[in-house]
């Protein structure tokens, strides 16, 4: 499998990056224009401001250029389609967690999850628990929230 500075990509992850590139080459030049990166990233999952987009840019651009060829273009992606990856993932287990499908996971949710692994925990463990993922402090524990918790040092 091809690496892109130390970033392994499958071969799915290469033809995804590949149709992505492709879909978004209009003029069939062969090259992206910042827009059109932009609009491949989305398309691939990976949603960013246009500030995070130029910076991404020039981590592979030469000099001034705005544009990417697709090996650019794959470089650029490679360390981020394993962030994407990941964040599916996350969202898979956190509909497991959220059994009431209204999109947060409660207390009840949390105290069901910890039964099925077997932990033996106190309602103040819970409550704890619940405390920490709950990144926004609104009191309920979102996707946004599971997913930035996961994602944050330990």
């Amino acid at each position: 499998m091809p690496s892109f500075s130390g970033n392994e990509l499958t071969n799915e992850q290469i033809d995804e990056l590949r149709d992505a590139f492709e879909r978004y080459d209009l003029d069939a030049n062969g090259t992206l224009s910042a827009k059109d990166v932009r609009l491949a990233l989305i398309s691939v999952g990976y949603e960013i401001t246009e500030a995070e987009l130029y910076d991404l840019i020039h981590s592979v651009a030469v000099s001034d250029e705005q544009e990417l060829d697709l090996q650019k273009f794959m470089r650029m992606m490679a360390p981020r389609m394993a962030h994407v990856d990941s964040d599916q993932t996350l969202c898979r287990t956190f509909s497991i967690i959220d059994r009431d499908r209204d999109g947060y996971v409660s207390v009840q949710d949390v105290r069901a999850i910890m039964v099925v692994l077997g932990e033996v925990v106190t309602d103040d463990d819970i409550k704890d628990i619940c405390r920490a993922v709950d990144m926004d402090g609104d009191g309920r524990i979102s996707l946004r929230d599971f997913i930035s918790f996961m994602h944050s040092p330990i």
